[in-house]
């Protein structure tokens, strides 16, 4: 005999399972969807005023307000070299050439990251005049603090795959205004990472840059730098100057 009440309890059962399934679904294909894809990164190559060529950092291009600006970190940049003659962005995978900058936005608010509330400042902004051969532009975001376990995307440079990264989850476990710490779900070895833009895993855009890589109860905090407060750097009027005298010793 066939017993209904058993079948109807299994289909019940299994319509439960299919309702909770799909919102976990939608929430993943929601957060692919505003994932943006394409090169997000690039490979800084420095060409200093003694003709010396150094490879340092990560850098990424965003548009903001009609214009195009590549940005990278500072505190990896020796501002006693006597000058910076540019800054090119390779493709990670191929190292081709495709963007190259000979100016900055204003000078940097400092030349060296010693204190916490310093890593707020450790950023440089590059005008681009001509145009970017290949990549993705970003978007910045302007949030002013962000929830613990808030959720984002980590693109983590990887020369082994022709993108130039792979995509590694992260949670917000701090929001200092001044930094941002999140906790990667997975381990991972750096590669030169100080300047990695990292996203909110809702919008897509940039919430902040690598400044630093920690190790915590054997997982891996990466330290940010707010995309906020290059927005607000953004915000006032700036003239270009010269990497020659950008990146410089101050007197």
């Amino acid at each position: 005999m066939i017993n209904f009440v058993s079948m109807r309890l299994r289909c019940l059962a299994l319509l439960g399972c299919a309702v909770l399934a799909v919102p976990l679904a939608s929430r993943l294909r929601a957060a692919d969807a505003s994932r943006p894809d394409g090169k997000l990164l690039f490979q800084p190559q420095f060409l200093w005023a003694n003709s010396e060529t150094t490879l340092q950092g990560t850098g990424y291009v965003i548009a903001h307000e009609g214009k195009t600006y590549g940005v990278t970190s500072i505190h990896f940049l020796n501002f006693n070299a006597g000058g910076l003659h540019s800054a090119t962005w390779l493709d990670v995978y191929s190292e081709r050439p495709l963007a190259t900058f000979r100016t900055s936005l204003g000078r940097p608010l400092r030349t060296s990251i010693t204190t916490p509330r310093h890593v707020a400042d450790d950023f440089l902004v590059l005008p681009l005049t001509g145009a970017l051969e290949e990549g993705t532009k970003l978007q910045l975001e302007p949030v002013e603090r962000y929830e613990v376990g808030t959720a984002f995307w980590f693109p983590s440079k990887s020369r082994d795959h022709e993108a130039g990264y792979v995509w590694i989850e992260a949670r917000v476990v701090e929001d200092a205004g001044h930094l941002i710490k999140v906790r990667l779900v997975e381990t991972f070895t750096p590669q030169s990472q100080s300047g990695s833009p990292v996203l909110n895993a809702a919008t897509g855009k940039v919430a902040g840059m690598v400044n630093s890589v920690e190790e915590e109860n054997g997982k891996t905090i990466l330290v940010l730098c707010p995309a906020r407060a290059i927005v607000k750097y953004l915000a006032r009027p700036r003239q270009a100057v010269s990497l020659q005298l950008s990146i410089s010793r101050r007197r």
